[in-house]
């Protein structure tokens, strides 16, 4: 099961990392650096989710779910892990 997290998480963690940094720097202005990469990753990691396995690639949960994994505990774990992760962030 841990795998096949794991397999789902490597599509979207990267570029979810990455556009939150960006965000972040671009309105440094206004936010501090870490709140706003925590927000903007707790924002982005679902979206990215959404985009990729929902609008993209639809039928790759059948892949997950012959590993054990259904789409309600795929996307009950991408909005602990955004949660977690983000808030850990923002109050670095």
């Amino acid at each position: 099961m841990l795998t096949g997290l794991c397999f789902f998480y490597q599509k979207i963690i990267l570029p979810s990392v990455v556009f939150s940094v960006m965000l972040s720097l671009m309105f440094q202005k206004y936010v501090d650096f870490f709140t706003g990469a925590g927000i903007s990753f707790m924002i982005l990691l679902p979206v990215m989710q959404y985009l990729t396995y929902e609008i993209r690639k639809p039928g790759e949960y059948f892949f997950y779910y012959n590993l054990g994994l259904s789409k309600l505990i795929l996307w009950i774990t991408t909005i602990s892990i955004s949660a977690v992760s983000g808030i850990s962030i923002a109050l670095i």
